[in-house]
């Protein structure tokens, strides 16, 4: 082969692997959409882990709830006669009802709850408005520089986070409490009601001996006709009320979401820090993680909890008839209840709560730093 022949066809192969080259699929477009689709996940990591973490909760605690719920409202002797008898007579599906709503708008509100609550704290901490006066009264600022400052600064951004989820939660967790007691509220209320106005020395109070402890039949108890769904509950609510009456006891629930999520994620904050500091670790781990938030669950359902109960019993009569209800206002119902049985009226079911709390809490963090975690690393981008 002469020179220029060797020549000719060293171009031909040139010209060949540049033509495979560019008719070859390039692997970039692909990289660039997994890079895509890691950064939307790291810029939406509290959403994602929140709504992880409100569904693994959701579907572990939901009987504990119903269980709560019932204990408030109702006469029971223990928390295992409450179960036994729910169980008997409605089923284990009983201990359900009412789930669909919360699992669907828990994620929704759960995710808005800790977006809400990293985004406050993030701006807290960068613009600090009571930076001068704290600093000249000696106050803890919002800098993470302290266990005071971390404490604080979580409280703020908890209590804004819990006033916006109750304005958008308040329907929801009314037809919950409709759907959960709805068996119950059926048991001939008119005779019942009629009963507890001979009874003297006790008001007639839906948490009242007189009034609703209930009987264990054999058979199932049927539902009113209002309770067949969760979409009926609303329009019955709807019918009597107007659309309004969806936000029958907002105040209480205000106050219950605000000053309990302000607890919550500042006993959380407070706790983890410290025993971060105490190990000397830059991160936690799951035990602490676990340990924090079963604390901050125990917490603030001890302090919050007779606010839940009185929201709970006030809100259980909202399709009841005004000269059926048992109370007039939330303060009725609380001096009655407190007048009747004292401090421990207003912790009745609480050990439900208690018992739910810990485990349902601890886990839920356990998930959430979990997701978070998870998504960073696989973003390889900083917590």
């Amino acid at each position: 082969m002469s020179q220029s022949e060797k020549i000719a066809h060293s171009k031909l192969a040139v010209n060949r692997r540049d033509d495979h080259a560019r008719q070859a699929p390039s692997p970039e477009p692909q990289t660039n959409s997994l890079a895509q689709w890691r950064l939307v996940l790291y810029e939406n990591r509290t959403l994602v882990s929140a709504i992880t973490a409100a569904v693994t909760g959701m579907l572990v605690g939901y009987p504990f709830d119903s269980l709560k719920t019932r204990m408030q409202t109702h006469h029971y002797s223990s928390l295992l006669e409450c179960a036994r008898k729910s169980i008997t007579d409605e089923g284990i599906y009983g201990l359900y009802r009412g789930l669909l709503p919360p699992l669907l708008t828990a994620s929704a509100a759960k995710s808005l709850s800790f977006s809400v609550f990293e985004q406050m704290k993030q701006w807290l901490r960068q613009h600090d408005p009571y930076k001068q006066a704290n600093s000249l009264f000696g106050l803890p600022n919002f800098q993470r520089t302290t266990i005071e400052s971390v404490a604080l600064t979580a409280a703020v951004s908890g209590w804004a986070s819990g006033a916006v989820i109750a304005a958008l939660c308040c329907p929801l967790e009314l037809i919950k409490v409709q759907m959960q007691l709805a068996s119950l509220v059926n048991k001939n209320t008119d005779s019942l009601v009629a009963a507890s106005k001979t009874t003297t020395g006790q008001a007639a109070t839906i948490g009242g001996n007189a009034l609703v402890k209930p009987t264990c039949q054999n058979k199932r108890l049927a539902s009113p006709h209002w309770a067949r769904s969760n979409l009926s509950v609303f329009r019955e609510i709807v019918r009597q009320r107007g659309f309004l009456g969806m936000y029958y006891g907002l105040g209480l629930h205000m106050m219950r979401d605000a000053s309990g999520t302000a607890i919550y994620f500042s006993s959380y904050e407070t706790v983890k820090e410290t025993l971060r500091r105490l190990t000397g670790s830059d991160k936690t781990g799951v035990m602490t993680h676990m340990f924090s938030g079963g604390i901050c669950g125990v917490l603030s359902w001890l302090l919050i909890f007779p606010v839940d109960l009185v929201k709970s019993t006030m809100q259980s009569q909202v399709l009841q008839p005004k000269n059926k209800q048992a109370f007039t206002s939330a303060w009725h119902c609380l001096r009655d209840i407190y007048g009747r049985r004292g401090l421990s009226g207003l912790y009745r079911g609480v050990s439900v709560s208690l018992i739910r709390a810990f485990p349902i809490h601890g886990l839920n963090f356990v998930v959430y730093e979990w997701a978070r975690a998870t998504i960073c690393r696989v973003a390889a981008r900083p917590e």
